[in-house]
């Protein structure tokens, strides 16, 4: 959308932005990590692991054991300098993974319903027995009630690992056919509005990346905020071994996403960043590096010509951001906003 020209990055940004990556290299071994690493050698034996958590990425996952139990789970942390591919961290549902696997509430064995419905009473009882129960009451309600009776949930989980879901299709349909979902518990709502924002495919992928030049993100920790997030940055990866577009990060934080390979990261105020966005929008707009003819043909409401009849005049973006609009300010990276005590772009 943006041509932006690489002399635009000067000495003066570029000596301001090296000093804060000296500054973030300094604070990421302070005494306390120095000596939980220290602490984490001397834990032995470790075991690879995988998390197998619904969403399908199976993160890889570094399990400690100790007195023949899991005492730490860590992700994959052992992609560096030395080493051809980023890391493939696991999000935090899968560094929960010991949560899960020592919770009070994780079913270890049949229990079959012995109090009334929703009561909570249980009993244990053995696996030949678990199976003739369903056995026995998937026959009878097909024999009293016929097949459309029987609904197959949508499900993803851990029984994927096993034989997939299409097992138990097949076995339905051995009985003579089952109901099955309409949609998606999971993707539904993504899968109607991607083709608004992206077109006419159903959705767009982080493999979609490797066709940029540039990738910028907006506090986009995908290998901790986002399920199957190891799986999405292997993703990334395979996007910049396509066309190695270079990969910047705009967060208060440095993140895990950035520790495992983006290019830059350039942190900011925390809630300055469309006023860092709309500076940014200035720069472009004012020194005509925007490409137009993209913004004529897929864009609505960018300058004049392409508002609706119904907006009002002047309520168009690039008026907007050149101070030509309601408010008659322009968003340059000097602006300062109501309240604030330094410039949008800080």
């Amino acid at each position: 959308m943006f041509n932006l020209p690489q002399s635009t990055f000067g000495r003066r940004s570029f000596l301001r932005f090296s000093a804060l990556s000296v500054a973030a290299g300094s604070f990421l071994m302070n005494p306390i990590s120095k000596a939980v690493a220290q602490a984490v050698k001397e834990i032995e034996p470790f075991y690879w692991n995988a998390c197998v958590i619904n969403c399908g990425q199976r993160c890889p996952q570094r399990c400690f054991v100790k007195g023949g139990q899991v005492i730490r789970v860590e992700t994959d942390n052992t992609a560096g300098d030395a080493c051809d591919h980023r890391q493939i961290r696991a999000c935090l549902r899968g560094r929960a993974l010991r949560q899960r696997l020592y919770s009070p509430d994780r079913l270890k064995y049949p229990m079959k319903r012995v109090g009334e419905r929703g009561e909570g009473k249980f009993e244990r009882i053995t696996w030949d027995e678990a199976i003739k129960t369903v056995a026995d009451n998937l026959k009878r309600t097909v024999e009293k009630y016929g097949n459309e009776s029987v609904y197959w949930q949508y499900c993803s989980g851990q029984q994927s690992l096993v034989n997939s879901r299409r097992a138990w299709w097949r076995l339905l349909n051995l009985m003579g056919g089952y109901l099955k979902y309409y949609g998606s518990y999971s993707t539904a709502q993504i899968g109607a509005a991607m083709p608004y924002t992206y077109g006419g495919r159903p959705g767009s992928d982080m493999s979609e990346i490797g066709n940029a030049k540039l990738y910028v993100t907006f506090g986009g920790n995908t290998l901790v905020t986002r399920g199957s997030g190891g799986g999405k940055g292997y993703q990334l990866e395979c996007a910049k071994e396509k066309g190695h577009p270079k990969s910047i990060m705009i967060d208060p934080m440095y993140n895990d996403t950035v520790a495992a390979g983006m290019d830059q990261w350039i942190p900011i105020r925390p809630g300055t960043d469309a006023a860092l966005v709309e500076a940014i929008a200035y720069e472009l707009i004012k020194n005509n590096w925007v490409d137009q003819d993209f913004l004529d043909k897929y864009c609505v409401g960018y300058d004049e010509k392409t508002l609706p009849a119904s907006a009002a005049k002047g309520s168009d973006y690039k008026s907007h951001i050149l101070g030509k609009g309601k408010d008659g300010i322009a968003k340059t990276p000097e602006y300062r906003y109501p309240g604030r005590d330094h410039c949008s772009a800080c």
